[in-house]
């Protein structure tokens, strides 16, 4: 998300929430998940199975995080409110993202419950403290003044026993914004990512699949050479299209406007070439957005590398991206939740 206002603002949700921020526009080591297409089948799912990456052979998943009620209320309580939305449904949803901050633990007693519901959970470890609001500065990472820590994150994902998708430190933009006194240079994250990733897997967390999570914005291209890690270290390439329209005082974008450019410019620059493409963050601004997200869930289904898509399900600093948020957009994002395409056949396997 584009960091618009100062970071702290808005949101403050409890841990495993998202940070307060306005929204914006095969590694090595690793053991393949188990393939899932030998579970059944829920009725209405495509039976497809996953490959190593933890990405669907066939369709993608859906995701979402859940702030709100079923009803469109912002709320804490993360497990209630899934639950509630997946009830409003009448079906469940493979893919949740948890946002964590600086000295917390993931995945803790909501990242396992949904495990044992077997969604697939994508955590997000930020460099900075959420209660604080102090950043930790990348080199310090890289230098690793913070391996203990790092090690207690990387034990706790092992003792997971269950596939998860992971992120350090998503939209470092934000920071980048700021200038290079907040959290350090974009080849200063790189370097962070490459030993965060390198200290959780030598502490037992082979069940981890790595994901480069930025805006996407096309007016920081000339950063995003810089902030990849390399395709050793990255396993999904992740980015989040919005249309903030009226929020941030600009026009309405279509979901090919929000979506297509970072891609058509990932394609171009050979960045995590062949690698699968997630939506980590997707959402429009207003009240009768349905049509937005039917064509959203139109366009995914044309672009077959994208292989999974997030609903950013709350309202933070006047951008309301809440798809409870009336009956409209309900009806557009439960056109891509019932749609078979948006539904492969997921098992965590055995734990």
């Amino acid at each position: 998300m584009l960091l618009l206002v100062a970071a702290g603002c808005g949101d403050q949700p409890a841990a495993g929430g998202r940070p307060g921020a306005a929204p914006r526009t095969a590694v090595s080591g690793h053991r393949a998940p188990e393939d899932t297409s030998v579970r059944p089948t829920p009725s209405g799912s495509q039976r497809c199975g996953v490959d190593a990456n933890l990405a669907p052979r066939c369709g993608a998943w859906l995701g979402i995080w859940p702030r709100t009620t079923a009803s469109g209320t912002k709320s804490t309580d993360l497990r209630g409110n899934l639950a509630g939305i997946e009830r409003r449904l009448g079906q469940p949803i493979t893919l949740v993202s948890r946002y964590y901050g600086w000295n917390q633990l993931p995945a803790d007693a909501t990242d396992q419950a949904w495990r044992d519901s077997d969604h697939l959970v994508l955590m997000d470890l930020r460099a900075r403290d959420f209660g604080t609001d102090r950043y930790v500065s990348w080199a310090s990472i890289a230098a690793g003044d913070h391996d203990a820590y790092l090690r207690r994150v990387g034990e706790r994902l092992a003792g997971y026993r269950a596939p998860v998708l992971f992120s350090f430190n998503q939209e470092p933009e934000q920071e980048l914004e700021r200038g290079t006194s907040v959290a350090g240079t974009a080849r200063e994250f790189a370097a962070a990512y490459r030993h965060v990733h390198d200290v959780v897997v030598a502490a037992g967390a082979r069940n981890v699949r790595w994901v480069w999570w930025v805006m996407g914005s096309m007016g920081h291209t000339a950063w995003y050479p810089d902030l990849y890690p390399g395709d050793r270290y990255v396993d999904w390439v992740s980015y989040d299209p919005y249309d903030f329209n009226t929020c941030h005082h600009t026009g309405y974008r279509t979901p090919a406007q929000a979506v297509l450019p970072f891609l058509h410019w990932l394609s171009g620059s050979g960045l995590g070439d062949g690698k699968p493409v997630l939506l980590s963050e997707f959402g429009s601004n207003g009240a009768a957005r349905g049509d937005w997200y039917r064509g959203v869930g139109e366009l995914v289904r044309k672009t077959p590398r994208i292989r999974g898509l997030v609903a950013f399900d709350s309202s933070v600093a006047g951008c309301d991206t809440r798809v409870t948020a009336s009956d409209d957009n309900w009806s557009g994002f439960r056109s891509i939740a019932t749609d078979p395409y948006f539904r492969p056949s997921y098992h965590q396997g055995s734990r």
